[in-house]
């Protein structure tokens, strides 16, 4: 069975026809497949939320490129079963994944170059932002979707009660830390999750870590920049010192501490509104 390969990895926002051109396969596995009138077929895996009001637009608006949504856990969950369906020779043809996956991905030959059908989308995305599809090489992996930029989600409420100035550099953001522990114990600015690998990764690339590249015909990676270890060091320290919590992020006992004030402030992505305003589960 000839191996499938994804046509992009990130959500393309711009499904053009020539996108589908990059995958290649069996009728059985990835790939596009077409009806006796022509009609393209396209599997896309995704998670984002309200995905499938977009899925639905481009089916109305494009009848001869139908699309076929398959919701996906999350971005973690995602990359595993694409690496298990490529090598099965049946993966998607679109998927949406997180930019620190793509090394993965790439790497255990699962994404398509797909920089010819790309190249007409190239100059509306900054030079930063496309840099993330292509590893440093020619080639192209993936449309962005979005840049994700970091910024301070605080309750506002419980900063005006203990008079806490919302903090504009990480010095102030640790000071702010300690001024919140001496005036309640029981209560942290925010948690250091070490189990969210991409919130680090934000934080150290603000920093100016750039952990991966390709050079020449070689990956090189770096985790133990002065970037890195500077992030590392700083976000040590406070958990050290006791002046913010260490529990790990997306769980019920995390959702309770940002729900009862237990935890003032979150530094996350622009997607973060989603989680905070996700109602929880019922039994």
């Amino acid at each position: 069975m000839q191996r499938s390969k994804l046509g992009a990895g990130l959500l393309a926002a711009l499904l053009a026809a020539g996108l589908t051109t990059a995958c290649t396969g069996d009728s059985g596995g990835g790939g596009t497949a077409a009806d006796s009138t022509g009609k393209a077929e396209l599997s896309f895996w995704s998670w984002a939320p309200n995905i499938e009001k977009t899925v639905d637009a481009w089916n109305a608006a494009n009848p001869d490129i139908h699309v076929t949504l398959s919701k996906q856990a999350g971005g973690g969950d995602i990359v595993t079963k694409l690496l298990t369906a490529a090598r099965a020779g049946n993966p998607p043809d679109l998927a949406q994944v997180e930019y620190q996956a793509l090394p993965t991905l790439v790497s255990n030959d699962v994404l398509a170059d797909i920089a010819e059908p790309a190249r007409p989308v190239r100059d509306k995305f900054a030079d930063g932002v496309w840099q993330q599809v292509t590893l440093g090489t020619d080639a192209v992996y993936a449309i962005p979707q979005d840049s994700g930029p970091m910024m301070l989600y605080y309750r506002a409420d419980l900063f005006s009660r203990y008079g806490l100035t919302v903090p504009q550099t990480w010095d102030e953001f640790a000071q702010t830390a300690r001024t919140l522990r001496r005036k309640d114990p029981k209560k942290f600015l925010t948690t250091f999750s070490a189990n969210d690998p991409g919130w680090f990764a934000g934080l150290a690339q603000q920093a100016g870590a750039s952990w991966w590249a390709v050079d020449g015909e070689s990956w090189k990676v770096t985790v133990n920049d002065p970037a890195t270890r500077k992030v590392a060091d700083y976000w040590h320290g406070l958990v050290r010192d006791g002046v913010i919590d260490n529990r790990p992020m997306y769980t019920p006992e995390w959702n309770k501490a940002l729900n009862d004030g237990t935890l003032l402030a979150w530094p996350s992505a622009v997607w973060a509104p989603g989680v905070l305003t996700r109602p929880p589960p019922t039994c």
